[in-house]
């Protein structure tokens, strides 16, 4: 999933159907062994292809058998040529897994397909449809999963020697359903994203202010303090300095706080004090241009991060792979954990790619033989090509990650304590809580107090949130 739309959690797929699931990709000619779709120009997403497909008629005959009974055996037979799809990845991750899986399996040829993320799952959809998935994609509607549409690998981590508790949870739930590893395991992850907090140490020296904690998250209330201090306030904008950002979707990017731990409850959770008081007190912010607007950011191509790099904010979300331009920026910076609502615990949003073989899929022993490598292997390639960590935590301490860098060393540190799973929430269909909505008011129209708007949003999605789960209770029926 892309970095800035893994912020846009509450754009979520109607189920089955096309939308944008969490953040922008990039355009990309893809690397060597890639191929790139040729697009449809000019024509919606949905209406490319077909998407009638009721996937919660499942019957017994496409469920699989085991490819081993036994003791794993890799795939050994004639050459084949598995397609692997996607959305846009890392590209040297991509070159570097197929070009040490194919020399290690002569016998496996792997073919990637790239396809746009705002249309990756209408893509899969109609292969199901057709009954011609790929072998290998990335799995990244759990309806799939919650159909029987895609294999339980429960029984081959165990013949692969992995462990799920060696990956980080909040990577793991990205290819498990509602109650998590015991409804089964859907996939594999690669790495470990995390968007995290990043402060300019010589501008928190120079205001003579505290460093943020790397091993427990600021509430808001703290996170708020620190902002007005590190601030340098100016009527210019061109001049001003920044103490913090607040995104609209920061408030709520645990869904735990909006939906309850088992994503069931909005009423009371939504609207609760505690969620009441971070609105409050990060919109304020903006208004008293501690923090920056929407209409400011809507200037700079990556926002927040680009404002960091050009040291006109000394506290910011981002990713782990900006670090790269903080340091050409020659900034000396520190990492914490991303603020919380209070009474919470710390808490840093993750992800990886999800992925995964269907029931269907042709090549399917090839399939799997390529999914132990992205459990094995590959997380050790992850590891050393890309800057973010393995998905194993068992992996990234045996290979020593990130020892001898302090940010690594930090980052890893801040995973450890923070990286939670989010509670699953089924797909939510539009007219609930819009946290873009919510921001817009009380930054830009001026409302001071969330408690109404946020009861308002919560009398609406609740409904919304009850049909969802019921609907999501029947698929695989």
């Amino acid at each position: 999933m892309s970095r800035i739309n893994k912020m846009k959690i509450f754009s979520i797929i109607i189920l089955l159907m096309l939308s944008i699931s969490c953040g922008p990709g990039r355009e990309s000619s893809g690397p060597p062994g890639v191929e790139q779709p040729t697009p449809t120009a000019n024509v919606p997403a949905q209406e490319q292809t077909p998407v009638g497909f009721d996937i919660s008629k499942v019957t017994p005959e496409t469920k699989p058998t085991p490819i081993v009974r036994g003791a794993w055996k890799d795939y050994d037979g004639p050459t084949v040529t598995i397609s692997v799809w996607m959305y846009p990845q890392d590209e040297d991750s991509l070159k570097a897994y197929k070009d040490a899986f194919e020399e290690k399996h002569p016998n496996i040829k792997i073919k990637y397909v790239v396809y746009p993320e705002d249309n990756y799952q209408t893509k899969i959809n109609t292969a199901l449809q057709a009954h011609k998935p790929p072998d290998v994609a990335v799995m990244e509607n759990k309806a799939w999963m919650k159909a029987g549409k895609v294999v339980d690998l429960t029984p081959y981590y165990k013949q692969w020697g992995i462990f799920v508790n060696d990956f980080a949870q909040g990577g793991v739930a990205r290819f498990t359903l509602e109650k998590g590893p015991s409804q089964g395991i859907f996939g594999v992850g690669d790495f470990l994203g995390g968007n995290i907090i990043v402060y300019n140490k010589d501008m928190f020296d120079e205001a003579r202010v505290s460093y943020p904690p790397a091993d427990k998250s600021l509430t808001w209330p703290q996170y708020a303090e620190i902002c007005k201090k590190v601030a340098k306030p100016d009527p210019n904008p061109t001049k001003r300095i920044y103490g913090c950002s607040v995104p609209p979707w920061g408030f709520g990017i645990w869904q735990k706080w909006l939906f309850g731990p088992n994503g069931k409850r909005a009423l009371g959770n939504m609207n609760s004090p505690e969620m009441i008081e971070a609105w409050n007190v990060g919109t304020e912010l903006v208004r008293e241009k501690y923090a920056p607007s929407g209409n400011v950011l809507q200037t700079l191509p990556n926002g927040e991060p680009d404002l960091f790099t050009q040291k006109r904010i000394a506290m910011t979300w981002t990713d782990f792979t900006f670090v790269k331009d903080y340091k050409a920026a020659g900034i000396d910076f520190g990492i914490a954990p991303w603020p919380v609502i209070r009474g919470s615990e710390s808490f840093v949003d993750t992800w990886t790619a999800p992925w995964g073989t269907f029931t269907e899929s042709e090549h399917q022993h090839a399939a799997l033989t390529f999914l132990k490598f992205m459990a094995t292997d590959a997380q050790r390639i992850r590891g050393t090509v890309s800057a973010d960590p393995p998905l194993s935590f068992k992996v990234a301490e045996q290979m020593k990650w990130g020892q001898g860098d302090p940010l690594k060393e930090q980052y890893l540190q801040v995973l450890k304590v923070a990286a939670k799973a989010q509670p699953f929430v089924p797909p939510l269909p539009e007219g609930g809580y819009n946290p873009d909505d919510i921001y817009n008011k009380m930054t830009v129209q001026g409302v001071k107090d969330a408690k109404p708007l946020l009861d308002d949003a919560a009398k609406r999605t609740q409904p919304l949130l009850d049909k969802a789960w019921q609907e999501w209770e029947k698929i695989g029926r």
